[in-house]
C-alpha cells in the first residue's frame, strides 16, 4: 500500500491514530485524503517553550486525560493532552488488604518516618475521595490523597508555569497547536498574555441584558474597543457600538468576538460574581450554548465561599482574573474598591456617569443607567465602554496581571489561583519531597480551628515627641528565622529520632539535616536580591509575597503541615530576638523607645540629624556581628538574620492610648530624614473608617507640629468652615460590611443602620453620613448633618494628641461654640 509509505515519511506519528483513520474510510481515496491531511497537520518532533495558563483534565471513555492550555514564546497557543497519568495516592503498608486490587507498587515513596508506602491507583480522579475516606474511617493513614489530579501531574514534574514541550505538534481546533503525550520539562518562560476586559449592563432587576462592552489589544497592537447594544427599536448606533435585536444575538456576537480575539485572560470589575454570572443566567434563559473557551465546554462558576469570598470561573483554555480580587490578593489597599473610586485614585479619572443624574431624579445608579440607555445612547455606550477600559487600564497601571503571572512562575499555581497560599506552599513543598522520595500526609478535613498561637513582641512606647530616632528592621524576619533554625515540618519529624537537634525557645526541636522549607527560602532569597538589583519590582514583590506566606500557612488548620508548635517556634524566636536587640542597644548606651515584631526604635541621642544618620548606618555592622556570635554560641547555628538601618525620623511622635496614659502600640507619626514627608502608622489618616476631614486635619496638624508652626489659628479656621457647611463633602464615612445585613441583630453599627433604611442592595463598602435622624446613605440622606457628632467624634480625637503635646486643650483653642458659629 503505497500511501502507507507516504505516511511513514512523517516522523514518529501515532500509528494508532492512523489505523483509526484508515478503518473509518471507505476505499483508497478516503485513506489517501486522510494521509495527506495528517501529513499537513503534523510537524516534525521538536522542542517548544511556553507558559501554562490552565491545568485541568477530561474523562474520556472511562480514562482521565490531562489537559494543559497555554501560549508559546512565539505567540502561538497550545494544548497538551497526556493520557498516561494515573490517579493515585499513598497509604501505609498496613492497609494492603483493605486496598486490595488498587495497589500498584511498593517502595516508590516513604513517610516522614522512613516507612515504605503503598501506591494506590484508581480509575478516575473522582474515585479517590471515597476510597480515601473509607480507608481513613478504618484507621489507616493516607498520603496526598487530596491533591488535585492535574496539579499532581505538574507537581510530579516540578513544572511551574514555564514548560518545555518535546513532541509532535498538530494543528488544533481552538488552539494553534495540539500535543498528544509529549515529554514535558520545567523551563523559564515569560509571555505577554492577551487580555480582554469586558463589562455588561443590565436593567435594575438584572433580568434584561442591555449591553456588552469589550476592551483590549491584540498582539499586533490593534485595539478592540466596542460595545454590543441590545435594541429592538432600530435606533441609530453611536460609533463603536453594534446593534443586535435580542439577548441571544448579543451572546452569539460576544462569543464570536472572544474566539476572534482569542484572549488568554478575561478580566473586568466584579467580573465573576456579576458579569459572567449574569451572562450564564441570560444564556440559560434564552437557551443559548455559551461557549467562551478555546475548546467546547461549559463555563463553570464556583460561587463565593462566605460573605466576603469571591467566586472562581473556569473557562476552557482561558483564565478569568477579577480586578478587585487582584488588588486584594496583591495587598493593594484601597479605601473603596468600587471601579469608580479605584480608577479615580489610580488613573485620575472615573466613570462617565455619576451616582446621581443632573436632574437628581435617579438616586439609584442602575436606574440612571437604564434611563440613559432609553434616552441617550451615545452617553450610555460611552459609559459601558469606559467601564471595560478602566478595568484593564487599572490592572495595567499597577502591573497586577504581570504580578499574577510572576507568582504563577514561582509557585506552580495557575495565574487565577496564585492567591491560594496553602495550595502554593503545597506545590513547592510536595515537589521537593518527591525528589527525596517522600510523601506527605493528607489534609485532616476534621480540623476546624487553630491551636493557641503567639504573635510578635511589642514594647510599650515612650509617649511624646522624640528627636532623631533610628528605626532598625530585621530583613524578612520570619523567613530568616526559618532558615537560621532549620524550622521545617520534615526536620521537626526527623528530630524525634535524633539527639543533636536545634531547640527553639518554645521547646520545639528540629533536625540539623537541611530542611525542605529552609532550602526553598535559600533559593528565594537570592532571587529577590537579584530582582531588586535589576529594578524588577514585579519579580521582587512576587518573591516577597511568597516568602511571607510561609509562616501563616504553617499556622493554618487547612494546611497538611499545620502544627501550632512549629508556628509558635517562629514567633517565639522573633520575640526572643527582639528582646535581645533591645538589651544590646541599651548595653551600648542608647534608649529604646519602642519595638514591634521585627523593628526597634532607638533614640540616637544626637542633636544633628546628619550625624545621627551616619552613625545609624554603621551601628548595624557591629550589631549583626554580635548577633552571629550569640546565635552560634547559644544554638550552634549559622545566622541568616540581618538587621538593617531602615530610616531616621528627625521627629517621632508616639501617641498615648485614647483616654489613657500608657503608650498606644502600632500608632505613631514621624518625619523622615531627607524628606518633608510625614509617615503615619495606625493613625486615623490611614484608616478607612474615618472621614476625609479628620484625615486632612490630622495631617495638617502634624505638619505644623513638626515644623514648629502655630496650630491654634489653623484649627479655628477649619472649625469655621466646618460649621458653615463648606466641608460637608469631607464628612462621609466608609465602612465595610463584615457579614450579611440580616446577621446584625443585637448590635447594629451605624453603617448597617444606614443600609437597613435603604431599598437598594447593600454594597460591600457602605458610604454614609451621620444626620440628626441617624445614619443615612450618602445618596439617600434627607436630614441635616449632625455637626455636634462630627465635632466630638472626628475633629476632637485627631486634634487632641497634637494639642496636648503643645500643652493646649481643645475647648480652649476653639473657644465657645456660640462665639465661633457663623449662623
Amino acid at each position: 500500500m503505497w500511501w502507507w509509505w507516504l505516511l511513514g515519511r512523517v516522523s514518529h506519528f501515532n500509528v494508532t491514530t492512523l489505523q483509526g483513520i484508515v478503518e473509518s474510510r471507505d476505499g483508497v481515496v478516503g485513506e489517501l485524503q486522510a494521509a495527506f491531511k495528517l501529513c499537513n497537520s503534523v510537524v516534525d518532533k521538536e522542542n517548544y517553550t511556553g507558559f501554562i495558563l490552565q491545568a485541568t483534565y477530561r474523562v474520556q471513555q472511562g480514562k482521565p486525560t490531562v489537559y494543559l492550555f497555554g501560549r508559546l514564546l512565539d505567540g502561538r497557543t497550545f494544548l497538551v493532552r497526556d493520557h498516561h497519568q494515573t490517579p493515585h495516592f499513598y497509604v501505609d503498608a498496613a492497609a494492603r488488604e483493605a486496598v486490595g486490587d488498587h495497589i500498584r507498587s511498593t517502595g516508590d515513596k516513604f513517610s516522614f518516618a522512613g516507612e515504605p508506602l503503598l501506591c494506590v491507583d484508581v480509575a478516575i480522579p473522582a474515585d479517590a475521595p471515597p476510597l480515601r475516606d473509607r480507608l481513613q474511617a478504618q484507621g489507616f493513614k493516607t498520603y496526598e490523597a487530596d491533591v488535585r489530579f492535574a496539579m499532581r501531574y505538574l507537581i510530579d514534574r516540578n513544572i511551574k508555569g514555564g514548560v518545555e514541550i518535546e513532541g509532535h505538534a498538530m494543528a488544533g481546533d481552538g488552539t494553534d497547536l495540539v500535543f498528544d503525550d509529549p515529554t514535558l520539562k520545567p523551563a523559564q518562560a515569560v509571555i505577554s498574555p492577551r487580555i480582554m476586559a469586558f463589562d455588561i449592563e443590565t436593567n435594575p432587576n438584572t433580568d434584561s441584558l442591555l449591553a456588552i462592552a469589550c476592551y483590549g489589544y491584540t498582539d499586533d497592537g490593534a485595539l478592540l474597543d466596542r460595545v454590543i447594544v441590545v435594541d429592538k427599536r432600530d435606533r441609530k448606533m453611536p460609533p463603536q457600538a453594534i446593534r443586535v435585536r435580542s439577548e441571544r444575538d448579543a451572546l452569539e456576537l460576544f462569543c464570536r468576538w472572544m474566539r476572534d480575539f482569542d484572549a488568554d485572560v478575561i478580566t473586568g470589575w466584579n467580573v465573576i460574581d456579576f458579569d459572567l454570572t449574569q451572562l450564564a443566567k441570560v444564556a440559560q434563559r434564552v437557551r443559548f450554548d455559551l461557549q467562551l473557551g478555546r475548546e467546547r465546554g461549559r463555563m463553570q462558576i464556583r460561587p463565593p465561599q462566605g460573605y466576603f469570598g469571591s467566586g472562581h470561573a473556569v473557562v476552557p483554555g482561558r483564565i478569568v482574573l477579577d480586578g478587585i480580587d487582584l488588588l486584594r490578593s496583591s495587598f493593594v489597599k484601597m479605601d473603596d474598591y468600587s471601579l469608580d473610586a479605584v480608577a479615580q485614585q489610580v488613573l485620575g479619572e472615573g466613570k462617565t456617569l455619576g451616582t446621581k443624574s443632573a436632574d437628581n431624579q435617579h438616586p439609584d445608579k442602575v436606574a440612571q443607567i437604564l434611563s440613559t440607555y432609553e434616552t441617550d445612547l451615545p452617553s450610555f455606550t460611552r459609559y459601558a465602554r469606559t467601564d471595560a477600559r478602566l478595568a484593564l487600564q487599572i490592572l495595567e497601571s499597577l502591573k497586577l496581571i504581570d504580578l499574577a503571572f510572576a507568582r504563577s512562575a514561582l509557585t506552580g499555581m495557575p495565574p487565577d489561583r496564585v492567591a491560594a497560599s496553602i495550595a502554593s506552599f503545597d506545590f513547592l513543598y510536595l515537589s521537593a519531597l518527591h525528589k527525596k522520595r517522600l510523601a506527605a500526609p493528607s489534609v485532616v478535613s476534621t480540623r476546624t480551628s487553630a491551636g493557641p498561637q503567639s504573635g510578635g513582641a511589642v514594647f510599650e512606647p515612650r509617649v511624646g515627641i522624640h528627636p532623631n530616632v533610628w528605626v532598625f528592621d530585621f530583613k524578612s524576619l520570619y523567613p530568616s528565622i526559618i532558615r537560621t533554625f532549620n524550622i521545617d515540618p520534615l526536620a521537626h519529624a526527623q528530630s524525634e529520632q535524633q539527639e543533636d537537634c536545634i531547640a527553639t525557645e518554645n521547646g520545639c526541636r528540629f533536625s540539623r539535616e537541611p530542611g525542605v522549607l529552609p532550602a526553598m527560602l535559600d533559593d528565594l532569597f537570592p532571587q529577590r536580591s537579584q530582582a531588586k538589583a535589576a529594578g524588577d519590582e514585579i519579580a521582587s514583590q512576587a518573591v516577597k509575597i511568597l516568602m511571607n506566606s510561609f509562616y501563616g500557612v504553617l499556622g493554618a488548620p487547612s494546611c497538611r503541615f499545620y502544627n501550632p508548635a512549629i508556628a509558635n517556634a517562629i514567633t517565639g524566636q522573633g520575640r526572643h530576638l527582639l528582646g535581645w536587640s533591645k538589651a544590646w542597644f541599651e548595653s551600648q548606651g542608647f534608649q529604646v523607645l519602642y519595638g514591634d515584631t521585627d523593628s526597634v526604635f532607638v533614640a540616637s541621642g544626637y542633636a544633628d540629624a546628619q550625624q545621627a544618620n551616619e552613625l545609624g548606618q554603621s551601628l548595624v555592622t557591629r550589631f549583626n556581628a554580635d548577633l552571629t556570635d550569640y546565635l552560634s554560641e547559644r544554638y550552634g547555628v549559622d545566622s541568616r538574620l540581618e538587621l538593617e538601618f531602615e530610616k531616621l525620623y528627625t521627629q517621632l511622635f508616639l501617641a498615648r492610648v485614647r483616654g489613657g496614659s500608657q503608650g498606644a502600640r502600632k500608632r505613631y507619626a514621624g518625619k523622615i530624614f531627607g524628606s518633608n514627608r510625614i509617615e503615619f502608622v495606625g493613625m486615623e489618616v490611614v484608616r478607612r473608617d474615618w472621614t476625609e476631614l479628620a484625615k486632612i486635619i490630622q495631617r495638617n496638624l502634624f505638619e505644623r507640629l513638626f515644623q514648629g508652626e502655630e496650630v491654634a489659628s489653623y484649627l479655628q479656621d477649619v472649625i469655621r468652615q466646618f460649621r458653615s457647611g463648606a466641608l460637608d463633602h469631607l464628612l462621609i464615612y466608609h465602612k465595610g460590611l463584615r457579614k450579611p445585613v440580616s446577621a446584625y441583630t443585637s448590635n447594629v453599627p451605624p453603617h448597617v443602620q444606614a443600609v437597613k433604611q435603604s431599598l437598594s442592595p447593600p454594597p460591600r463598602v457602605v458610604a454614609y453620613v451621620i444626620t440628626t435622624a441617624g445614619p443615612q446613605l450618602v445618596d439617600e440622606a434627607t436630614a441635616p448633618l449632625d455637626r455636634d457628632h462630627y465635632l466630638q467624634k472626628q475633629i476632637l480625637p485627631v486634634a487632641t494628641p497634637v494639642l496636648e503635646a503643645l500643652g493646649l486643650a481643645f475647648n480652649q483653642v476653639i473657644g465657645d461654640d456660640r462665639q465661633i458659629a457663623l449662623f
